[in-house]
């Protein structure tokens, strides 16, 4: 899920000649990026008790190879997410309830990022790779 999320939302980016570029047609338009980094929309009334989410599409299959290329992307961006945050000045945050975001860790990113793409309908329905040769998700 974190991969797909990622190259949705543009933070991981493959060259337009590259094979993977094609797995996710459109996720680097800026009516994507608009529509993704915006207000989040309303979620549905829920229809009854217990009512439940639809569950994620499946979006392109892909091979071991591009499986283990995404996920270490992920993993390699989370990192740079993590070092940029904590390089930052948390004197120079405005406002001051900012200032943890000098302190972040991966840990604390992944939650973060598994709280928002569950809570944001428009981000559930985002499509995510399927790799059928692994039983890791």
């Amino acid at each position: 899920m974190l991969p797909s999320l990622l190259v949705h939302l543009g933070v991981i980016d493959f060259p337009t000649d590259s094979a993977l570029s094609k797995l996710f047609p459109g996720t680097g338009s800026d009516d994507n990026l608009n529509g993704l980094l915006g207000v989040a929309p309303e979620p549905p009334a829920k229809s009854g008790p217990g009512a439940k989410k639809p569950p994620p599409q499946d979006g392109p299959v892909v091979t071991q190879d591009q499986s283990y290329i995404l996920r270490a992307a992920a993993i390699d961006a989370c990192e740079l997410i993590v070092e940029t945050a904590r390089s930052l000045d948390a004197t120079s945050f405005e406002d001051k309830q900012l200032a943890w975001i000098s302190q972040m860790t991966l840990p604390n990113l992944d939650m973060w990022i598994w709280a928002v793409a569950k809570d944001r309908t428009d981000y559930r329905a985002l499509v995510r790779f399927v790799d059928q040769n692994t039983f890791y998700f």
